[in-house]
Order: structure tokens, then C-alpha cells, then sequence
């Protein structure tokens, strides 16, 4: 997997990423699966709830299992 800073680069397309999100959930990992919508490059929590403003990296997803 490579992590992408989200200063140098955004993903192309709409879908599930997993971010690097320091400030999200401080009682929890701090690396979790967000969305990443293109319309306007923002990443939103997995539930759509709200816009993570503290992501800093970014990667794809593994392939499923087989």
C-alpha cells in the first residue's frame, strides 16, 4: 500500500479510502476508512455524517479477500 499526502495529491474518483485522520477520533485509531467524494475533494467520515478536515494521508483500499 502507499499513503499519499493529501497535499500533493487527492484520488480521482468517488469511494472508500483509508485516511490518516489525527484529530477524528482521538480515543480510537486514528486510521480509518472515509469517503472521498470529487464533486468538491473532501473526505467524509464512513457514515457520511461530516467532513474530515484533519486527514493528511491517504491510500487505497486492500483487495478483498478471495
Amino acid at each position: 500500500m502507499e499513503w499519499f499526502s493529501v497535499n500533493e495529491r487527492l484520488p480521482e474518483t468517488d469511494g472508500s479510502y483509508l485516511v490518516w485522520a489525527p484529530e477524528s477520533f482521538p480515543k480510537n485509531s486514528r486510521c480509518v476508512v472515509a469517503e472521498f467524494y470529487n464533486d468538491n475533494k473532501k473526505f467524509y467520515s464512513e457514515s457520511g455524517e461530516y467532513v474530515m478536515s484533519d486527514v493528511t494521508h491517504w491510500c487505497n483500499l486492500p483487495d478483498e479477500p478471495k
